[in-house]
């Protein structure tokens, strides 16, 4: 796999210096473990951004939504608990090598380094007492030890770079006597550090033939040398990322700036993060969604089915043999009795053991019928062994005949009961087994396609649709939210809604310019919005009313002598009002190119979108509960595995809300809209 160089970690950590200030949000390991993932979150130029970094390969802000797994490792949990809040205060590389410091603090101050470079690359947490907290791994080396709790010592320098060398240490590399007969390209990239690419960049910019010997090089030459270096230190300063494609578009590699020595098609990008993510998700095979793990959970179900059958066969056998002993015990029923009566009647003579079994023996010996099934008496045990046709058993002689014979039916009817819940059992795990085969072929299915982490726009924050013109619709989730939706975002040309009832969102249908008209399907789409998230939908009303009035006539000031609470408005004028706004909620997926989204509002407007569309209405199941019905049903009746792949990537929590409260899935509809008609509720005007 194609790893960065040094030039390629100079550019990254001068582009993440952008992280300055983002603290961590969470940790995250890749499912396959190939790296890590930092959640950042800050007010920077990037929106809750993740930082990727793959030791020995990459480290690079990544839009593509990888997976990991459900329950973190030992090592990520201990990562959590050290830098878990802590914020970026620093990004550097060191010493123009493929090695990179990144500080952090916050319960100490904490130094995460990262290897790009070697056959076994680490990552290595430091503490404020530079002592090791945590590493991919721990050694013993030559020049010093990586050990928990131990001073960190940095790896030995790989050398100065050649953007930083003077003529003179230039001049005493290439003019040494050992490597006179030496192409100079060889010479400098393993005396000099950056790179074979960078030393081929830096001679192609020198004028000089890569395959130069040494002693052919001219003093001229090496000032061309640190005019190149100087050249590119320059074009560093303003980065040009690109990644470079064959004639299939496809990916071959991957530069920060323009490399004059590259004449090969390019593609440019507007960070280096961007080309870097466009170059490995396209380069790298794509890891399905806990893969390994469901493979495991197969393995697992085929030894409990497979104990599950050995269960069976030994309950249907169990019951077999019970069943012939019993029948062999009725079949000489008197014989028996006969016998286990002659045992019970000495006993209670009070005719020692070793009497009762000499004469036991001296009448079976004469051929007495009843003893001639004798084969042994365990008086501590009070049991005999029989032989009833070479069938052995082992009774307790205090027993009847009778009672004999029906433990042993009785234990057959037992084994008997246990066999047919031990074959539901068997169903169960085919059944689970059949559908975990279903999930790991659907995984094979979707492995190809790319999914990236969508971002969220500014209105998410609070309820949001959006109607078939394109009009914007936003509800305040909370009081804060209203008042910032009312204050902030509310326009003069905006219309106001809300329902008729204590305990509604305020909603705002975005009109933007006088020149927009709203329709009625608008206008009822705003009041389905309002109604839905307001307390109604929680107390399992059927339909509300809801009023609305133009912005103009919503105002923040209260009446001479009254007051207004926080988060309370005053409504001018006159009010109209939407008559019985039904409490139903459309739900849809809309797909995008690289992810999907959650969509809600009228089943009309989410069915422009959305191949399948679930009504909602007020219920009593919880609405997490109800957004895993959703996932799955998307899930499950989705065909395209494309469409199936991005669906599954959607967070549950996008689910959850969109959904107001308690609920209950009403129907499901399948198909999309091309047009909409326009609906018409009774609409009537009141004064204020």
């Amino acid at each position: 796999m194609k790893t960065m160089s040094s030039l390629d970690i100079y550019a990254i950590s001068k582009e993440l210096q952008g992280l300055v200030g983002y603290r961590v949000e969470n940790i995250y390991r890749e499912s396959t473990g190939r790296f890590f993932l930092f959640k950042l979150k800050g007010k920077g130029q990037y929106r809750n951004p993740f930082l990727l970094i793959e030791p020995g390969i990459r480290l690079h802000l990544t839009e593509v939504k990888h997976s990991v797994p459900e329950r973190p490792t030992e090592k990520i949990m201990v990562l959590r608990n050290h830098l878990k809040g802590a914020e970026v205060i620093g990004i550097r590389q060191i010493d123009f090598d493929r090695l990179i410091e990144i500080t952090l603090i916050g319960k100490q101050q904490y130094k995460v380094y990262i290897e790009i470079f070697g056959n076994r690359p680490n990552f290595v947490v430091v503490g404020s007492q530079n002592q090791v907290i945590s590493a991919l791994w721990f050694k013993k080396m030559r020049h010093r030890d990586l050990l928990p709790g131990k001073e960190f010592e940095l790896p030995p320098s790989r050398g100065k770079s050649i953007l930083d060398m003077t003529y003179e240490e230039i001049s005493e590399i290439i003019t040494n006597s050992e490597v006179e007969n030496e192409e100079i390209v060889r010479t400098l990239a393993q005396k000099a550090g950056g790179g074979g690419r960078l030393i081929e960049e830096v001679l192609f910019r020198a004028n000089i033939n890569k395959n130069s010997k040494n002693k052919e090089i001219l003093d001229k030459e090496i000032q061309q040398i640190l005019q190149a270096t100087k050249e590119i230190y320059k074009d560093l300063e303003k980065l040009r990322p690109s990644v470079i494609v064959d004639l299939d578009d496809k990916p071959h590699s991957f530069q920060p700036i323009d490399l004059k020595s590259t004449t090969k098609k390019v593609q440019y990008f507007d960070s280096y993060s961007q080309a870097l993510d466009f170059f490995y998700m396209n380069t790298v095979p794509k890891t399905t969604i806990g893969q390994k793990q469901l493979e495991k959970k197969k393995e697992k179900l085929l030894k409990v089915l497979e104990a599950q059958e050995l269960t069976v066969e030994k309950f249907i056998k169990k019951k077999k043999q019970y069943k012939e002993l019993g029948d062999k015990v009725y079949l000489q029923l008197d014989t028996i009795d006969e016998l286990l009566s002659t045992i019970v009647q000495a006993r209670k003579k009070n005719i020692n053991w070793l009497e009762i079994q000499r004469k036991l023996a001296q009448a079976k010996e004469q051929g007495l019928l009843s003893l001639k099934i004798l084969e042994e008496i365990n008086p501590e045990q009070g049991t005999i062994r029989l032989n009833l046709n070479s069938e052995m058993i082992k009774v307790d002689f205090r027993k009847s005949a009778t009672e004999i014979a029906n433990e042993y039916y009785e234990r057959a009817k037992k084994a008997a009961r246990k066999i047919k819940p031990a074959n539901a059992a068997i169903l169960e795990t085919k059944r689970k087994l059949r559908d975990l085969s279903e999930t790991i072929s659907e995984e094979d299915s979707v492995e190809r396609f790319i999914l990236k982490r969508r971002k969220r726009k500014w209105f998410e924050k609070y309820h949001w649709t959006q109607t078939e013109k394109g009009f914007l619709i936003i509800g305040g989730k909370d009081i804060s939210g209203n008042e910032e939706i009312v204050k902030r975002r509310m326009k003069k040309n905006d219309l106001f809604f809300h329902a008729e009832l204590h305990g509604a969102p305020y909603t705002v249908l975005v009109l933007n310019s006088s020149e927009n008209e709203a329709t009625n399907h608008d206008i009822n789409t705003a009041a389905l919005l309002a109604a839905a998230f307001s307390s109604g939908w929680k107390a399992g009303y059927g339909a509300i009313d809801v009023y609305y009035v133009p912005a103009e006539n919503v105002s923040f000031t209260a009446p001479s002598g009254e007051y207004i609470p926080k988060g309370g408005i005053m409504v001018h004028g006159n009010r109209t009002y939407i008559k019985g706004v039904e409490m139903a909620l459309a739900i849809g997926v809309q797909v995008n190119e690289f992810n999907a989204t959650v969509i809600y509002g009228s089943e009309k407007d989410v069915r422009l979108h959305s191949s399948i569309t679930v009504i909602i209405k007020p219920g009593s199941i919880p609405k997490g509960k109800i957004a895993k019905q959703l996932h799955q049903i998307f899930n499950k009746k989705t065909i395209s595995p494309e469409e199936k792949a991005k669906i599954r990537g959607i967070d549950l929590n996008e689910f959850v809300q969109a959904i107001p409260h308690n609920s209950v899935i009403s129907r499901v509809e399948y198909g999309m809209l091309e047009e909409i008609d326009d609906s018409n509720h009774i609409i009537s005007s009141s004064d204020d």
